[in-house]
């Protein structure tokens, strides 16, 4: 707080969003004409909408928007299906390959359908909008694409704000932020026969290059009523699950789909390795408490009726970093022997490419 008196250099704030005053009314929206200006985007099955460029040296300080693919969803905000099928892609400085690609709903920490209001340090969702803070420096441009992945239903109301910083220059050791999504689905995972036990993570990132990991966004659901019951453990076995760190040169033991791991058996080659998915989420007992929000971790869904739980952590002293190369997995129950879906995103900064 003590910096907030302190006058800050003159940097440009700069802001893109869906606001117009030319009027481009959707079918069955014209009672909206007399307003004069027309405040959203509609974004048509199969179809993408760009925000106007943002042209560098720069820094994004601000990303939020909302939308609604029906009615019902801008009055009770409860079901979201957009969540899964409206994604957001990132490039900077005229790349062809986006730097941030995922489904909005995971992108701002809670890949399930369900709209829920919780808030941390940098992403949430805050009664019926969505916000990201974290910062994203580019150096000569920046394009944000809004795309609509489903065959048929289409978002007719897609509102959203980027505001910036347009400054004189970057620093040269500024990284690029990205956020890497990734699926898997197990189904038919085998189980442990003595001590052979299955070796199929989910990677959540495997990346090269110099940079640092700042944050978690995981979201899991059952597959079937023996996603919730693998005794000794119930209701969220999947939850067993081993957060593990790799970085330059370290290794996984064996790359095979099936190995020896006796009781007492040695770790591995990580450098960090969590007890259990709520662990590293800061949490306890499979999120006793259930769901909640806090400044650089949460839970913002956990379901005892279906399953799905949705978490999210941050890292900013405690950064994984790595000068060549970082592989991050988790294992779905304590040997990769639960199956489940698991959807995660990576958040990090990387150097650019020489």
């Amino acid at each position: 707080m003590e910096n907030l008196p302190r006058l800050r250099p003159a940097i440009k704030v700069r802001q893109v969003t869906t606001h117009t005053h030319e009027q481009a009314p959707l079918p069955g929206y014209r009672q909206f004409d007399r307003i004069g200006h027309w405040d959203c985007k509609a974004i048509r099955p199969g179809g993408s909408w760009e925000f106007p460029a943002l042209q560098g040296p720069g820094m994004i300080t601000a990303i939020w928007m909302t939308f609604a693919g029906r009615i019902i969803e801008m009055l009770f905000r409860r079901r979201v299906p957009g969540h899964k099928f409206l994604w957001i892609a990132i490039y900077y400085d005229g790349a062809t390959s986006p730097a941030v690609e995922a489904p909005v709903g995971d992108f701002f920490g809670n890949g399930t359908r369900r709209y829920v209001h919780f808030d941390s340090r940098f992403l949430g969702m805050t009664s019926g909008g969505y916000y990201c803070l974290f910062p994203m420096p580019f150096r000569r441009s920046c394009r944000i694409v809004m795309h609509n992945r489903h065959p048929k239903q289409a978002i007719p109301l897609f509102f959203g704000a980027i505001t910036w910083n347009q400054l004189p220059k970057l620093q040269e050791d500024m990284g690029y932020f990205h956020a890497h999504y990734a699926k898997s689905v197990f189904r038919n995972s085998a189980e442990v026969s003595g001590s052979r036990i299955s070796n199929d993570p989910h990677v959540l990132l495997q990346e090269t290059g110099r940079g640092h990991y700042v944050g978690t966004g995981l979201t899991i659901r059952p597959t079937g009523i023996g996603s919730r019951f693998q005794p000794p453990y119930f209701l969220f076995p999947y939850l067993e699950g081993n957060l593990k760190v790799y970085v330059d040169g370290e290794r996984p033991l064996s790359a095979e789909k099936m190995i020896e791991k006796p009781v007492g058996a040695p770790r591995g080659g990580q450098s960090i390795e969590y007890t259990g998915v709520e662990d590293y989420f800061n949490s306890g007992w499979y999120y006793a408490k259930g769901a909640f929000s806090a400044a650089m971790h949460g839970c913002p869904v956990r379901s005892l009726w279906s399953g799905d739980v949705a978490q999210y952590r941050f890292h900013d002293a405690d950064a994984f970093t790595w000068e060549k190369e970082i592989q991050v997995t988790l294992t779905h129950g304590e040997f990769d022997q639960v199956d489940c879906v698991m959807e995660s995103v990576a958040y990090y900064y990387k150097g650019p490419q020489v």
